[in-house]
């Protein structure tokens, strides 16, 4: 609702002359777009490589492409004779996916040229066989994830250069891929770009081609932004534009000399004269009835002393109404930065909800303002809606964008958001996968691994160091906290403890004790929510081995004011000793002496199978009546047969069967479900170890997607574990880690108990 009436509306010498006198008012020109038949540059193909872009290409950060390396000593003339005579095409898919790898990126330059040149293996990421029903969807998952196919057209690009081309293009072409184009320049190349500027799925690829060519993209595109009206001109005068944006409009004129006086002219007329002011459409959109002024919070100049008039509004909202979701029309910026931005902020929130696009999540200029505008406390509205946008929902309404929103605050409020969509968000494809990216993303540029990042962004809630906070209730004040077991207390100022925070009385503050009391409910939801997932990350610490230096440890959890408790209730330990965090902050060991952290120390929360005096600590935990955030010390060990050591499937849970909910049920412990196979059954559930191992169990008849009741018995089939979630054979159990082993049992045998 809008704000009170102790904001004046502005005086006309106050209001943004954009928002008092609109471009769209004024008389339009009527000029008619300059259309040339040129013919596009008939030049040959060429490669251009930006400082170091070369050597990226070649070694990606984790060294693969979607598949294992194979043995050095491989038979290379071999194994391009299988490709040479079609044999390769009857491999299993995985297999000659990771042969073809290997041929371009491993064996001599000729073979690998060769390779690349037969038509027949261009699609070997595709056309997975139909019948393969036990490791298709796995297989096909494996190979098509995206950064799979980029840093393998990338690596064919650098090794390769020209006789990648052709391969390269017809990825582009035919599955709209078009990693590793960047560096070719042609007309060819250019005509793809221009077909697909614009589109979110190849956005850096697209924008990337034209700012590392510039003025030879300019170039070979002014052909299409000279042709008669339509989307294919639209579109390169949309990329000339980013050109002369990003690099400048005489980047563009330079370009468009090549093709003569008249095509200079005509680009000159629309990148030199023209006003960006004057770029709208006609006639003008529709205006909304829910974004009325009236319905919207006041929006307040720099100062928050005036507001703008209900017209300058209205203007405002009518600019927002013809900018695009990335690009806002030219007269938002300066306008934006006449207002109040934490106005600005709570303005574009209500705008959001007000808005009812028909099919995206937002109308493109809402989206704008919301994204590049909002601030911690948008995030913290904006952060659980995302979290529960469906699949189909982030996909139809082109919802992934929202990421923006929180890739850009970067402050711990919209990162612990990104981490909660990382690990929560109820699309798996989009919002949960590209929310992982972008936190590692983060964590690498601030020096980090994503569990380190995650480590840092448990909020304190506001409380002090001592774990405690004062509430105000005006003549009278309470302090409070949380016990061991993390249930509130609250005590009076005379140091009495209260069962709990008494409501707000008629001698209390009117203003400062309900905001209290709603702190102190808001206060307990936050800690449990904290609580609750600080426990399973420290339980998944557990089993993965990490570890922290003395600092960290200090500083992450046993001075933080709320994980402190949680700490307390664990065994830890560095190399030479085990020690637990007394109740005083101290150390102890597992005899109640004092114990010193060394400097030099790395601290780990160790797994049973990890803690020699394990029985030693049973006993001092029972002593002092601690109870456990989770199973330590009292969790279950299990190891492997000889038999299970040396095989590569694990027979122990074969055949037997469990009902379906228990299977969902394990996502709560970390695995998730495989993808969808046809007919909308899942047939998997997985999880990656702490190592990096991709552990796979499969079951029969599967879980129906839309109606898993119609099949509640299900049947486990088969258990294998694969070296790395993008490898394409089982590895032998006997190598899989030994507290990865037992997790792998325990889970199995919590599931079919």
């Amino acid at each position: 609702m809008p704000d009170s009436p102790r904001f004046p509306d502005a005086p006309a010498s106050a209001v943004p002359h954009l928002l008092a006198d609109p471009p769209w008012t004024r008389p339009a020109p009527t000029a008619e777009p300059v259309v040339l038949k040129l013919k596009a540059s008939k030049e040959p193909t060429t490669m251009h490589w930006a400082p170091g872009m070369r050597e990226e290409w070649l070694n990606p950060d984790d060294g693969t492409r979607g598949a294992e390396p194979l043995p050095d000593d491989t038979d290379w003339d071999a194994l391009a004779g299988t490709f040479a005579d079609g044999a390769a095409l009857g491999l299993d898919p995985a297999d000659r996916y990771r042969a073809f790898v290997a041929l371009v990126m491993q064996a001599p330059l000729e073979l690998g040229e060769k390779v690349l040149a037969d038509e027949r293996n261009w699609n070997v990421c595709e056309n997975f066989p139909q019948n393969q029903r036990r490791y298709r969807n796995w297989k096909n998952w494996d190979v098509f994830r995206t950064h799979r196919p980029r840093k393998l057209c990338q690596g064919a690009a650098a090794r390769h250069g020209m006789a990648a081309y052709p391969f390269l293009l017809h990825k582009a072409k035919t599955e709209f891929r078009f990693y590793g184009l960047i560096p070719y320049r042609d007309s060819k190349v250019a005509q793809v770009m221009v077909k697909h500027f614009g589109h979110w799925a190849n956005r850096a690829e697209t924008e990337g081609w034209y700012l590392h060519h510039g003025r030879d993209a300019a170039r070979l595109t002014v052909p299409f932004a000279l042709r008669k009206p339509g989307p294919t001109r639209e579109r390169a005068e949309d990329a000339l534009r980013l050109i002369a944006r990003e690099q400048g409009r005489d980047t563009v004129a330079e370009g468009a000399r090549h093709h003569g006086d008249e095509a200079a002219a005509a680009m000159s007329a629309l990148y030199h004269e023209a006003d960006p002011l004057d770029a709208f459409p006609d006639p003008m959109p529709e205006y909304p009835e829910a974004f009325a002024p009236e319905l919207l919070p006041r929006l307040l100049l720099r100062g928050r002393e005036q507001a703008l008039p209900a017209d300058a509004t209205r203007n405002f909202i009518t600019m927002l109404l013809i900018s695009q979701a990335r690009t806002p029309y030219a007269g938002v910026p300066p306008v934006v930065d006449a207002l109040d931005p934490d106005s600005l902020a709570e303005f574009a929130w209500m705008l959001y909800l007000a808005d009812k696009h028909p099919k995206l999540w937002a109308t493109p200029g809402v989206q704008y303002l919301l994204l590049e505008h909002g601030n911690d406390e948008t995030a913290d509205r904006f952060g659980p809606i995302v979290k529960r946008w469906p699949k189909w929902y982030t996909w139809e309404a082109g919802a992934t964008n929202a990421l923006r929103l929180f890739n850009r605050l970067e402050t711990p409020t919209a990162l612990r958001h990104l981490h909660v969509l990382a690990e929560k968000a109820a699309d798996p494809k989009r919002i949960r996968f590209f929310a992982k990216r972008n936190l590692a993303d983060i964590a690498e540029a601030r020096g980090y691994t994503p569990e380190q990042l995650a480590d840092r962004l448990v909020p304190p809630l506001g409380l002090d160091a001592d774990g405690t906070m004062t509430l105000d209730y005006g003549p009278r004040g309470f302090r409070v906290g949380f016990d061991e077991q993390l249930k509130p207390f609250v005590t009076d100022e005379a140091g009495k403890v209260r069962k709990t925070l008494p409501k707000p009385g008629a001698k209390d503050d009117p203003e400062l004790a309900p905001a209290a009391h709603q702190r102190f409910a808001d206060l307990k939801k936050q800690a449990r929510a904290v609580a609750s997932e600080q426990i399973k990350r420290l339980e998944r610490a557990m089993v993965a081995g990490r570890s922290w230096t003395p600092d960290e440890f200090r500083t992450i959890f046993a001075e933080h004011p709320l994980l402190r408790h949680v700490v307390r209730r664990l065994v830890w330990t560095t190399a030479s000793a085990s020690f637990r965090v007394a109740e005083d902050g101290t150390y102890a060991d597992v005899h109640d002496d004092t114990f010193v952290l060394p400097d030099d120390a790395r601290v780990s929360l160790p797994h049973p199978l990890r803690l020699p005096d394990v029985d030693a600590w049973t006993e001092v935990f029972a002593d002092y009546e601690i109870l456990q955030p989770f199973e330590q010390l009292a969790r279950p060990v299990h190891t492997l047969t000889d038999d299970e050591r040396s095989a590569t499937e694990l027979t122990r849970f074969g055949g037997e069967t469990v009902h379906f909910g228990r299977i969902n049920g394990m996502t709560s412990r970390g695995w998730e479900l495989g993808d969808k196979e046809d007919g909308g059954f899942r047939r998997q559930v997985m999880h990656m170890t702490g190592d990096g191992r991709h552990v796979m169990v499969f079951f029969s008849p599967g879980i129906r997607v839309y109606s898993p009741e119609e099949l509640p018995d299900q049947e486990i089939r088969d258990v294998i574990v694969l070296p790395g979630r993008y490898s394409g054979k089982p590895m032998r159990l006997g190598d899989l880690d030994p507290v990865a082993a037992s997790e792998l049992v325990n889970d199995l045998t919590r599931l079919t108990a």
